[in-house]
């Protein structure tokens, strides 16, 4: 766990180091948020693995269905430790709808396995990075395009013979017609995988998430149930 804590002291500090000066105490709002949903993962026997997945968000403390959405991955393995994944998404929200194309990766800092559900016992460092196009999103009740990149580092360990904790950092850098270039989220969590059996578990997850291309600022305390099934070898 010594190893587990020095790898995560890295990302986070270099998080807290990008955030311009005064952004920790400026003008924010409070809100608590409920994701919930499943993720279905296909491997076959050859060719490419695909993932379906739906999420339900919950939001304004609990009291409303901010969005909804179904998204489709396919993934192929270039490498010993680079998953390569793209795919799309469709949003539904109160007031408007909205599309997204990912195209990224799972890069795996330690050593050969699967990135999506792992199972064997080591430790794991996974590097995730991916460009996603989203149609009509909303800034600040303004309909627009907008492009972003997203970085997310998650370390995990084996616990028990079912239970596998995880800590993750991550940072949303986005631009489009109203917003140069920059870091739009942050996100730092944690939780735990739950093996229910050899193909399915659960992932219980608390993350805070900084909202910064609002005004005022957003922070959010995330709660996140997700059930996650592999099907296939």
């Amino acid at each position: 766990m010594k190893v587990f804590s020095r790898v995560l002291a890295t990302p986070i500090a270099t998080l807290l180091l990008c955030m311009p000066s005064g952004v920790l105490a400026e003008s924010t709002t409070k809100d608590t948020a409920l994701w919930g949903g499943g993720f279905f993962l296909v491997e076959p026997e050859s060719g490419l693995d695909y993932s379906l997945e739906y999420q339900f968000r919950y939001s304004d403390n609990l009291n409303s269905l901010g969005s909804q959405f179904v998204e489709a991955m396919g993934y192929h393995k270039a490498s010993p430790n680079l998953l390569l994944n793209g795919g799309y998404r469709f949003t539904e929200r109160p007031d408007h709808n909205e599309q997204r194309l990912y195209l990224g990766g799972f890069l795996d800092l330690t050593k050969s396995s699967r990135a999506l559900l792992p199972t064997q016992d080591n430790f794991r460092a996974t590097l995730q990075v991916g460009y996603q196009r989203d149609f009509n999103t909303s800034f600040n009740d303004t309909l627009m395009d907008s492009n972003s990149i997203r970085w997310i580092v998650v370390v995990s360990e084996t616990a028990t013979e079912k239970v596998r904790p995880f800590l993750l950092a991550g940072v949303l850098t986005t631009w489009n017609d109203a917003y140069s270039f920059g870091i739009d989220k942050i996100r730092l969590g944690g939780g735990f995988h739950y093996r229910l059996n050899k193909n399915s578990r659960l992932r219980i997850q608390y993350m805070w998430e900084k909202f910064r291309f609002r005004n005022p600022q957003k922070n959010t305390n995330i709660f996140w149930v997700r059930y996650e099934r592999r099907f296939g070898h």
